[in-house]
């Protein structure tokens, strides 16, 4: 629903205006919103042939609307298509190349500055969220790649005897190491030195760097594990060294080791949206019923064991169940992160990335009404007092949005919002729903494709209405038709209203008494009404008035009767 002021704002800017075929009247109110995000185009001239009227619904934001207003016409006029007398198709395109330009440097910047925002927030009131969670384990990682296998596993396992143990296989090895190069010449001596102490480092290093990365990436596993995720640790450490310990042939298989797992845990540090998209679905399977499971076997395999006097066997099937208790919870923590990750969930904050606007935009050329909306915005014709609907609000829910929306790897919840956010499937802005590489814009979950719909003006055309959800949550379009259409009559005394009047009541009409309710009638509301023909100004009467013309009559009559007595009374004299 969005916060509120205490009172609402009953400012209003209108406007009146038209030209020689056409005439219109704006309002716009901002009402009990703590801000204005609409912005609208009144545009009768906007070529030599063709009117222009828009109205935008901003969200998030006001700057994705104002810049629309600011730059949209003009968007329109560059197409090829419109050159070229192809107005649909004008329009379709335009939305497009507008929404386009959100992504570019220079149009961000402009759209800060439109905003307001500043461009870095105060460090005292930065509020930690994933992103510094996932930037302080990084440098972590970075910090342990450096240590020693002593040093992480004092670290993470508190196990003296396991630091004892290895750092004497450690010293083992390297004493073997110098026995077997002793049986050389000088020459091969010093190069099997060489090669063997670079085996054994580089597999030492290998698989410790590969089990520090693991172990950094399952930072917060061991967090919440306590104990038992930094035995695990200890445990991943010592089996690291006694595999340093074989040496010659096994340092390169080692070392592949060490970067499989290096690479398993860099995948698992930080999941990103495109990432989890395209694993396999076993991947991400949780594992969070089978942890206890697999502990409650680990510890009877160690107990059975241990009376069987196994001590070697028990000690590797404990590392075992150990790791394969922490997988699971990488695991698990994995599809928590995916569930969290969807696309439109998370992303750069910034302007025309977490904000947006519709619009509903009509073109009127000729007899022609050509009209294109995205969003819920909408535009409605009335029809000798029939309202007839120009636009098609577009609803997460629908269908045929529905469908796009899973398509491009969105969901809808229950409230009928994109990824629990926004409540509207089609709009100019809203790059983070617009994040899939391999889909076109006019297929991702929000998308900026307009349906156009083309109308052919007659005598039964009354006039038009473009407005946002704000007035169409309250009243249906008959309803508005109905309400503006009684109010265009003349008065008692023959006089009409100005359009921009009219607007005024039925914003004031829509406002919600208070913001107890479900936010009906508590959001911005702009309109605009447009007639097919020119609307006389206020100060002149209907030409077909009965009471005018009997009035005129009346004094027509009076004056032919005193100028006959005029001229009567000349002949006399």
């Amino acid at each position: 629903m969005g916060a509120y002021l205490s009172q609402p704002s009953t400012t209003k800017t209108s406007s009146d205006g038209g030209n020689s075929s056409m005439s219109y009247g704006f309002s716009a109110m901002q009402g009990w919103r703590v801000s204005m995000e609409d912005a609208h185009n009144c545009i009768p001239e906007f070529d030599d042939e063709t009117a222009m009227f828009a109205v935008y619904d901003g969200h998030g934001g006001e700057e994705v609307a104002l810049y629309c207003s600011k730059y949209l016409p003009d968007t329109i006029k560059e197409q090829k298509t419109y050159k070229d007398g192809k107005l649909q198709k004008a329009l379709e395109d335009a939305f497009l190349a507008i929404d386009s330009r959100m992504t570019t440097e220079e149009v961000i910047k402009e759209l800060v500055q439109i905003a307001g925002r500043p461009t870095e927030e105060p460090p005292s009131e930065k509020v930690a969220d994933e992103d510094d969670l996932d930037t302080e384990e990084a440098a972590l990682l970075h910090e342990e790649a450096t240590m020693t296998i002593e040093e992480l596993l004092v670290r993470y396992g508190q196990n003296r005897n396991a630091v004892k143990h290895a750092a004497a296989i450690s010293a083992a090895a390297k004493k073997a190491s110098c026995s077997n190069s002793e049986a050389s010449d000088d020459k091969k001596e010093e190069e099997k030195k060489d090669e063997l102490n670079g085996e054994v480092e580089e597999e030492s290093n290998g698989q410790a760097k590969g089990e520090r990365a693991a172990a950094g990436s399952k930072l917060r596993a061991c967090r919440r594990a306590g104990g038992g995720g930094a035995a695990a640790a200890a445990a991943e450490g010592s089996s690291a060294a006694a595999a340093a310990a074989e040496g010659g042939s096994g340092g390169g298989s080692g070392s592949s080791n060490g970067k499989e797992k290096a690479g398993k845990a860099e995948g698992d540090a930080g999941p990103s949206c495109s990432s989890l998209a395209s694993k396999a679905p076993g991947d991400t399977k949780s594992r969070f019923f089978e942890d206890s499971e697999e502990s409650e076997e680990g510890e009877e395999e160690e107990g059975s064991e241990e009376e069987d006097g196994s001590g070697e066997e028990g000690d590797s099937s404990e590392m075992e169940e150990e790791e394969d208790t922490e997988e699971g919870e990488e695991d698990s923590e994995d599809e928590d992160e995916e569930e969290m990750c969807l696309p439109g969930m998370d992303g750069k904050e910034e302007p025309g990335s977490d904000s947006g606007t519709t619009a509903v935009v009509a073109l009127i050329r000729g007899k022609q009404l050509i009209v294109a909306n995205a969003g819920d915005s909408r535009c409605v014709v009335s029809e000798r007092g029939k309202a007839v609907d120009m636009s098609y609000d577009h609803k997460p829910e629908d269908e045929v949005e529905l469908a796009r929306i899973k398509n491009a790897g969105g969901k809808v919840t229950i409230d009928g919002r994109v990824n629990g956010g926004l409540n509207l499937s089609r709009a100019i802005g809203d790059h983070f729903y617009k994040r899939n590489k391999v889909l076109p814009p006019e297929e991702q979950m929000i998308s900026a494709m307009p349906d156009v719909k083309v109308l052919t003006l007659n005598e039964d055309n009354d006039f038009m209405v473009i407005a946002c959800d704000g007035i169409w949550n309250v009243l249906s379009s008959q309803e508005v038709v109905d309400f503006i259409s009684e109010r265009m009559k003349p008065d008692q005394s023959g006089k009409i209203r100005p359009l921009s009047s009219i607007v005024q009541e039925l914003l004031d009409h829509c406002l919600a008494p208070d913001t107890s309710g479900d936010g009906t009638g508590c959001d911005n509301m702009t309109c605009i009404i447009i007639t097919f023909r020119p609307h006389p100004s206020p100060d002149q009467s209907q030409p077909d008035d009965p009471k005018k013309r009997k009035l005129q009559e009346e004094e027509e009559a009076v004056e032919s009767g005193e100028n006959g007595k005029d001229s009567k009374k000349a002949k006399n004299d």
